[in-house]
């Protein structure tokens, strides 16, 4: 019984360090990792609706430190590291 728990445990902390690990890697990186696991010409599967979501996120946002980020430019706070109001 005591084995079965360790195991659980062990799995569950492996699972949220891997899921960490993965939310922390910057989204070049992310993508770099799809496309290879993911062949050229793949159209479906879990993994390439994952990359499309991640290309249509990158799309959007950005990292927000150039121009296109309409605040990259907006005055910032010293002080709290924020936007100035």
């Amino acid at each position: 019984m005591q084995a079965l728990q360790n195991a659980i445990v062990f799995v569950l902390v492996a699972a949220s360090v891997l899921l960490s690990l993965w939310w922390l890697t910057p989204a070049r990186r992310r993508l770099w990792i799809f496309d290879r696991l993911v062949s050229a010409d793949a159209t479906r599967g879990p993994l390439v609706a994952l990359r499309r979501t991640l290309l249509a996120k990158a799309a959007l946002g950005g990292c927000g430190a150039c121009k296109a980020n309409p605040s990259a430019g907006a005055p910032r706070s010293e002080k709290t590291g924020g936007l100035r109001r």
